[in-house]
């Protein structure tokens, strides 16, 4: 679906866009958290909870970012034997996430960190944002 596929790079100019959103912000959290929840949710996503969001451990984290990507593209070649590390900057640089440079993987080991969770959540909600999108094609 996506240009370039697996291998598909998002182009260079995007590359160091610096995010915008105001990730740190309480309210801004609490509107994405409910955005992402109702998405999973829409797509049948099984045992999201709203405190899954909150407190999210590193496995509730790679089940819904695969379950996103997997909404976008469903060919999208996830390797279950493979660390999530080793697969998310190439899913989202596929997908053309304006802010994958932002993207730290040593967040993956504690994804609902502090200093983590609010550009992880803000990964999460583009992700649902973008299958929104393409459910409306």
């Amino acid at each position: 679906m996506w240009a370039g596929g697996a291998q598909g790079a998002a182009a260079s100019s995007s590359q160091g866009t610096k995010d915008t959103r105001p990730l740190r912000d309480r309210q801004y959290q609490a509107k994405m958290r409910q955005d992402v929840y109702s998405w999973l949710k829409e797509t049948e996503f099984e045992g999201i909870h709203p405190q899954t969001l909150q407190n999210i451990t590193g496995r509730d984290f790679r089940a819904i970012f695969e379950h996103l990507v997997c909404l976008l593209d469903p060919q999208w070649p996830f390797d279950m034997d493979k660390r999530l590390d080793d697969q998310l900057i190439s899913a989202l640089h596929a997908l053309h996430y304006p802010y994958v440079s932002q993207i730290d993987l040593k967040w993956l080991a504690a994804p609902g960190a502090q200093y983590s969770w609010p550009s992880l959540l803000g990964m999460l909600h583009w992700l649902a944002e973008m299958g929104k999108v393409r459910s409306l094609l």
